[in-house]
């Protein structure tokens, strides 16, 4: 009797299985519309017969999923830079621990350019809450994503959290295969990169009696900074973090998500960089004294902020907010009078909406574009970096 999977109800499906899934996307009216305007250099009956002689995951990436994030980002970003990459050893597999912005954007915006330099996509996680239909789950499950659940109660959390845990130290360690993963659970709505330490928890589950350095050493994490000019949904965010703040609860409605998901994807974003950082096992310092674990799990996200508040690309939208924010002209030099008004016509346009009122509106945007710079000075990063 073959051993059955313990992996699949979250797994990407295996090659063996994508005949028949990629029969039943190419059934869907959705996908077909996708394909006909994300790559429309090729006639849809030439592309349609392509994708049918697909065999492989990597070759879906490539000859599919590749192209159509290409024309995401040719459709939405003026300039798109990387950096850090290079420093990175290519025999080794690595979780990429990434500050999360967009839902679709942060990962796919990485998974292309490891392509475009002859890397196979990295596995990625998605959370369960996202895959709406049967054709967000094929998508994803084609395009390499593994399940994160977030719609459980406490039992099975902790079951299901414990069988991620176990996958992505089997897929690092054993098969040699690299993953990315969000530093928190949902998108950071207040421009403030910090990882939490659930997530660094959720990593250990599966490291039996092992001690928890030794464990976190075997995943190399990498910490993965994605810079936005523009930031993306800044008006869904704000006016989500108002609405919670006065209700202490926000309730989504129920086509939210896939509205998150399309406007992260082509909203305007102007400049984005995207760095890879080191392997925090280099900054690791197993001397110091831990009263307990918990102290442990604090100093790893420590680690990892530091390299995401190092990396970040600080735009001139940032210090404009800032110093609006403050009434200052402490960053003056970072931006000129045009880049000033028309990000104030931006902000302008974001904060009029129906629900909210405009002022609570512009401040919480601003907020959101300047906590970055704040960041930045409160962790005495002297050198700031910014984008001219």
């Amino acid at each position: 009797m073959a051993k059955k999977d313990p992996f699949i109800d979250i797994r990407p499906y295996y090659d063996e299985e994508l005949p028949y899934v990629v029969n039943r996307m190419l059934q869907s009216p959705g996908f077909i519309n996708s394909i006909t305007n994300f790559m429309p250099d090729v006639p849809l009956n030439v592309t349609v017969k392509r994708i049918r002689k697909i065999s492989t995951l990597d070759e879906m990436q490539k000859k599919v999923f590749g192209p159509i994030i290409q024309t995401f980002e040719e459709r939405s970003i003026d300039t798109l830079t990387f950096g850090g990459y290079e420093e990175l050893p290519k025999n080794k597999a690595y979780l990429f621990v990434a500050n999360h912005r967009d839902i679709v954007m942060d990962s796919a915006i990485m998974q292309e350019y490891l392509m475009r330099n002859g890397e196979s996509a990295c596995l990625s996680g998605i959370g369960d809450n996202l895959l709406m239909s049967q054709i967000f789950t094929d998508i994803a499950k084609t395009g390499n994503m593994f399940t994160i659940t977030r719609t459980s109660n406490a039992r099975q959390m902790v079951t299901k959290s414990k069988l991620v845990s176990e996958y992505i130290h089997t897929n690092i360690y054993k098969k040699h295969k690299s993953v990315w993963i969000a530093q928190r659970n949902g998108r950071t709505k207040d421009g403030c990169d910090k990882t939490q330490p659930s997530v660094l928890k959720m990593f250990c589950m599966s490291r039996g009696n092992n001690d928890l350095f030794k464990h976190i050493r075997e995943l190399n994490i990498v910490p993965v900074t994605i810079s936005y000019e523009f930031e993306p949904c800044d008006q869904m965010k704000a006016r989500e973090l108002i609405l919670t703040e006065k209700n202490k609860k926000y309730e989504k409605m129920p086509d939210e998500d896939y509205k998150s998901i399309t406007t992260g994807i082509f909203a305007y974003k102007s400049r984005v960089h995207l760095q890879f950082g080191t392997p925090i096992n280099d900054s690791i310092d197993e001397s110091l004294h831990f009263s307990n674990e918990n102290e442990k799990i604090q100093y790893l996200c420590a680690l990892i902020d530091k390299q995401m508040y190092a990396h970040y690309h600080l735009w001139p939208n940032n210090y404009i907010a800032y110093d609006l924010l403050n009434n200052s002209t402490a960053f003056q030099s970072k931006y000129s009078e045009l880049a000033k008004r028309d990000f104030n016509q931006h902000i302008r346009k974001q904060a009029n909406i129906d629900d909210v009122s405009y002022f609570k509106m512009k401040q919480r945007l601003l907020t959101i574009y300047a906590n970055p710079v704040k960041i930045a000075i409160e962790n005495n990063l002297e050198n700031i970096p910014v984008q001219s």
